[in-house]
């Protein structure tokens, strides 16, 4: 029996996610000069989406993070090898 490879860094094949659910980050005032604007949100969102490396719909393999809730953050860049896509 073969078993299917892992690429995902920190799921089992079970976990999943459903895309209409909103990602949820704690209120916490000190988060809010972290947070992108939207608009560059919605850019960095729609590059993760249709990126080869996206997994699920959800989950980027190289970094293993939510691309909906990485993309939000002003300190945290795309891990695609080689180059940033965002």
């Amino acid at each position: 029996m073969m078993r299917e490879r892992n690429v995902c860094k920190g799921c089992t094949g079970n976990v999943s996610t459903m895309n209409s659910e909103p990602i949820i980050y704690d209120s916490d005032p000190s988060l809010d000069e972290n947070i992108v604007e939207e608009e560059q949100y919605k850019r960095r969102l729609n590059q993760c989406l249709a990126c080869s490396s996206l997994q699920n719909g959800t989950t980027c393999i190289h970094s293993g993070a939510l691309v909906a809730f990485r993309a939000r953050f002003r300190d945290k860049d795309c891990p695609f090898p080689g180059k940033s896509k965002w």
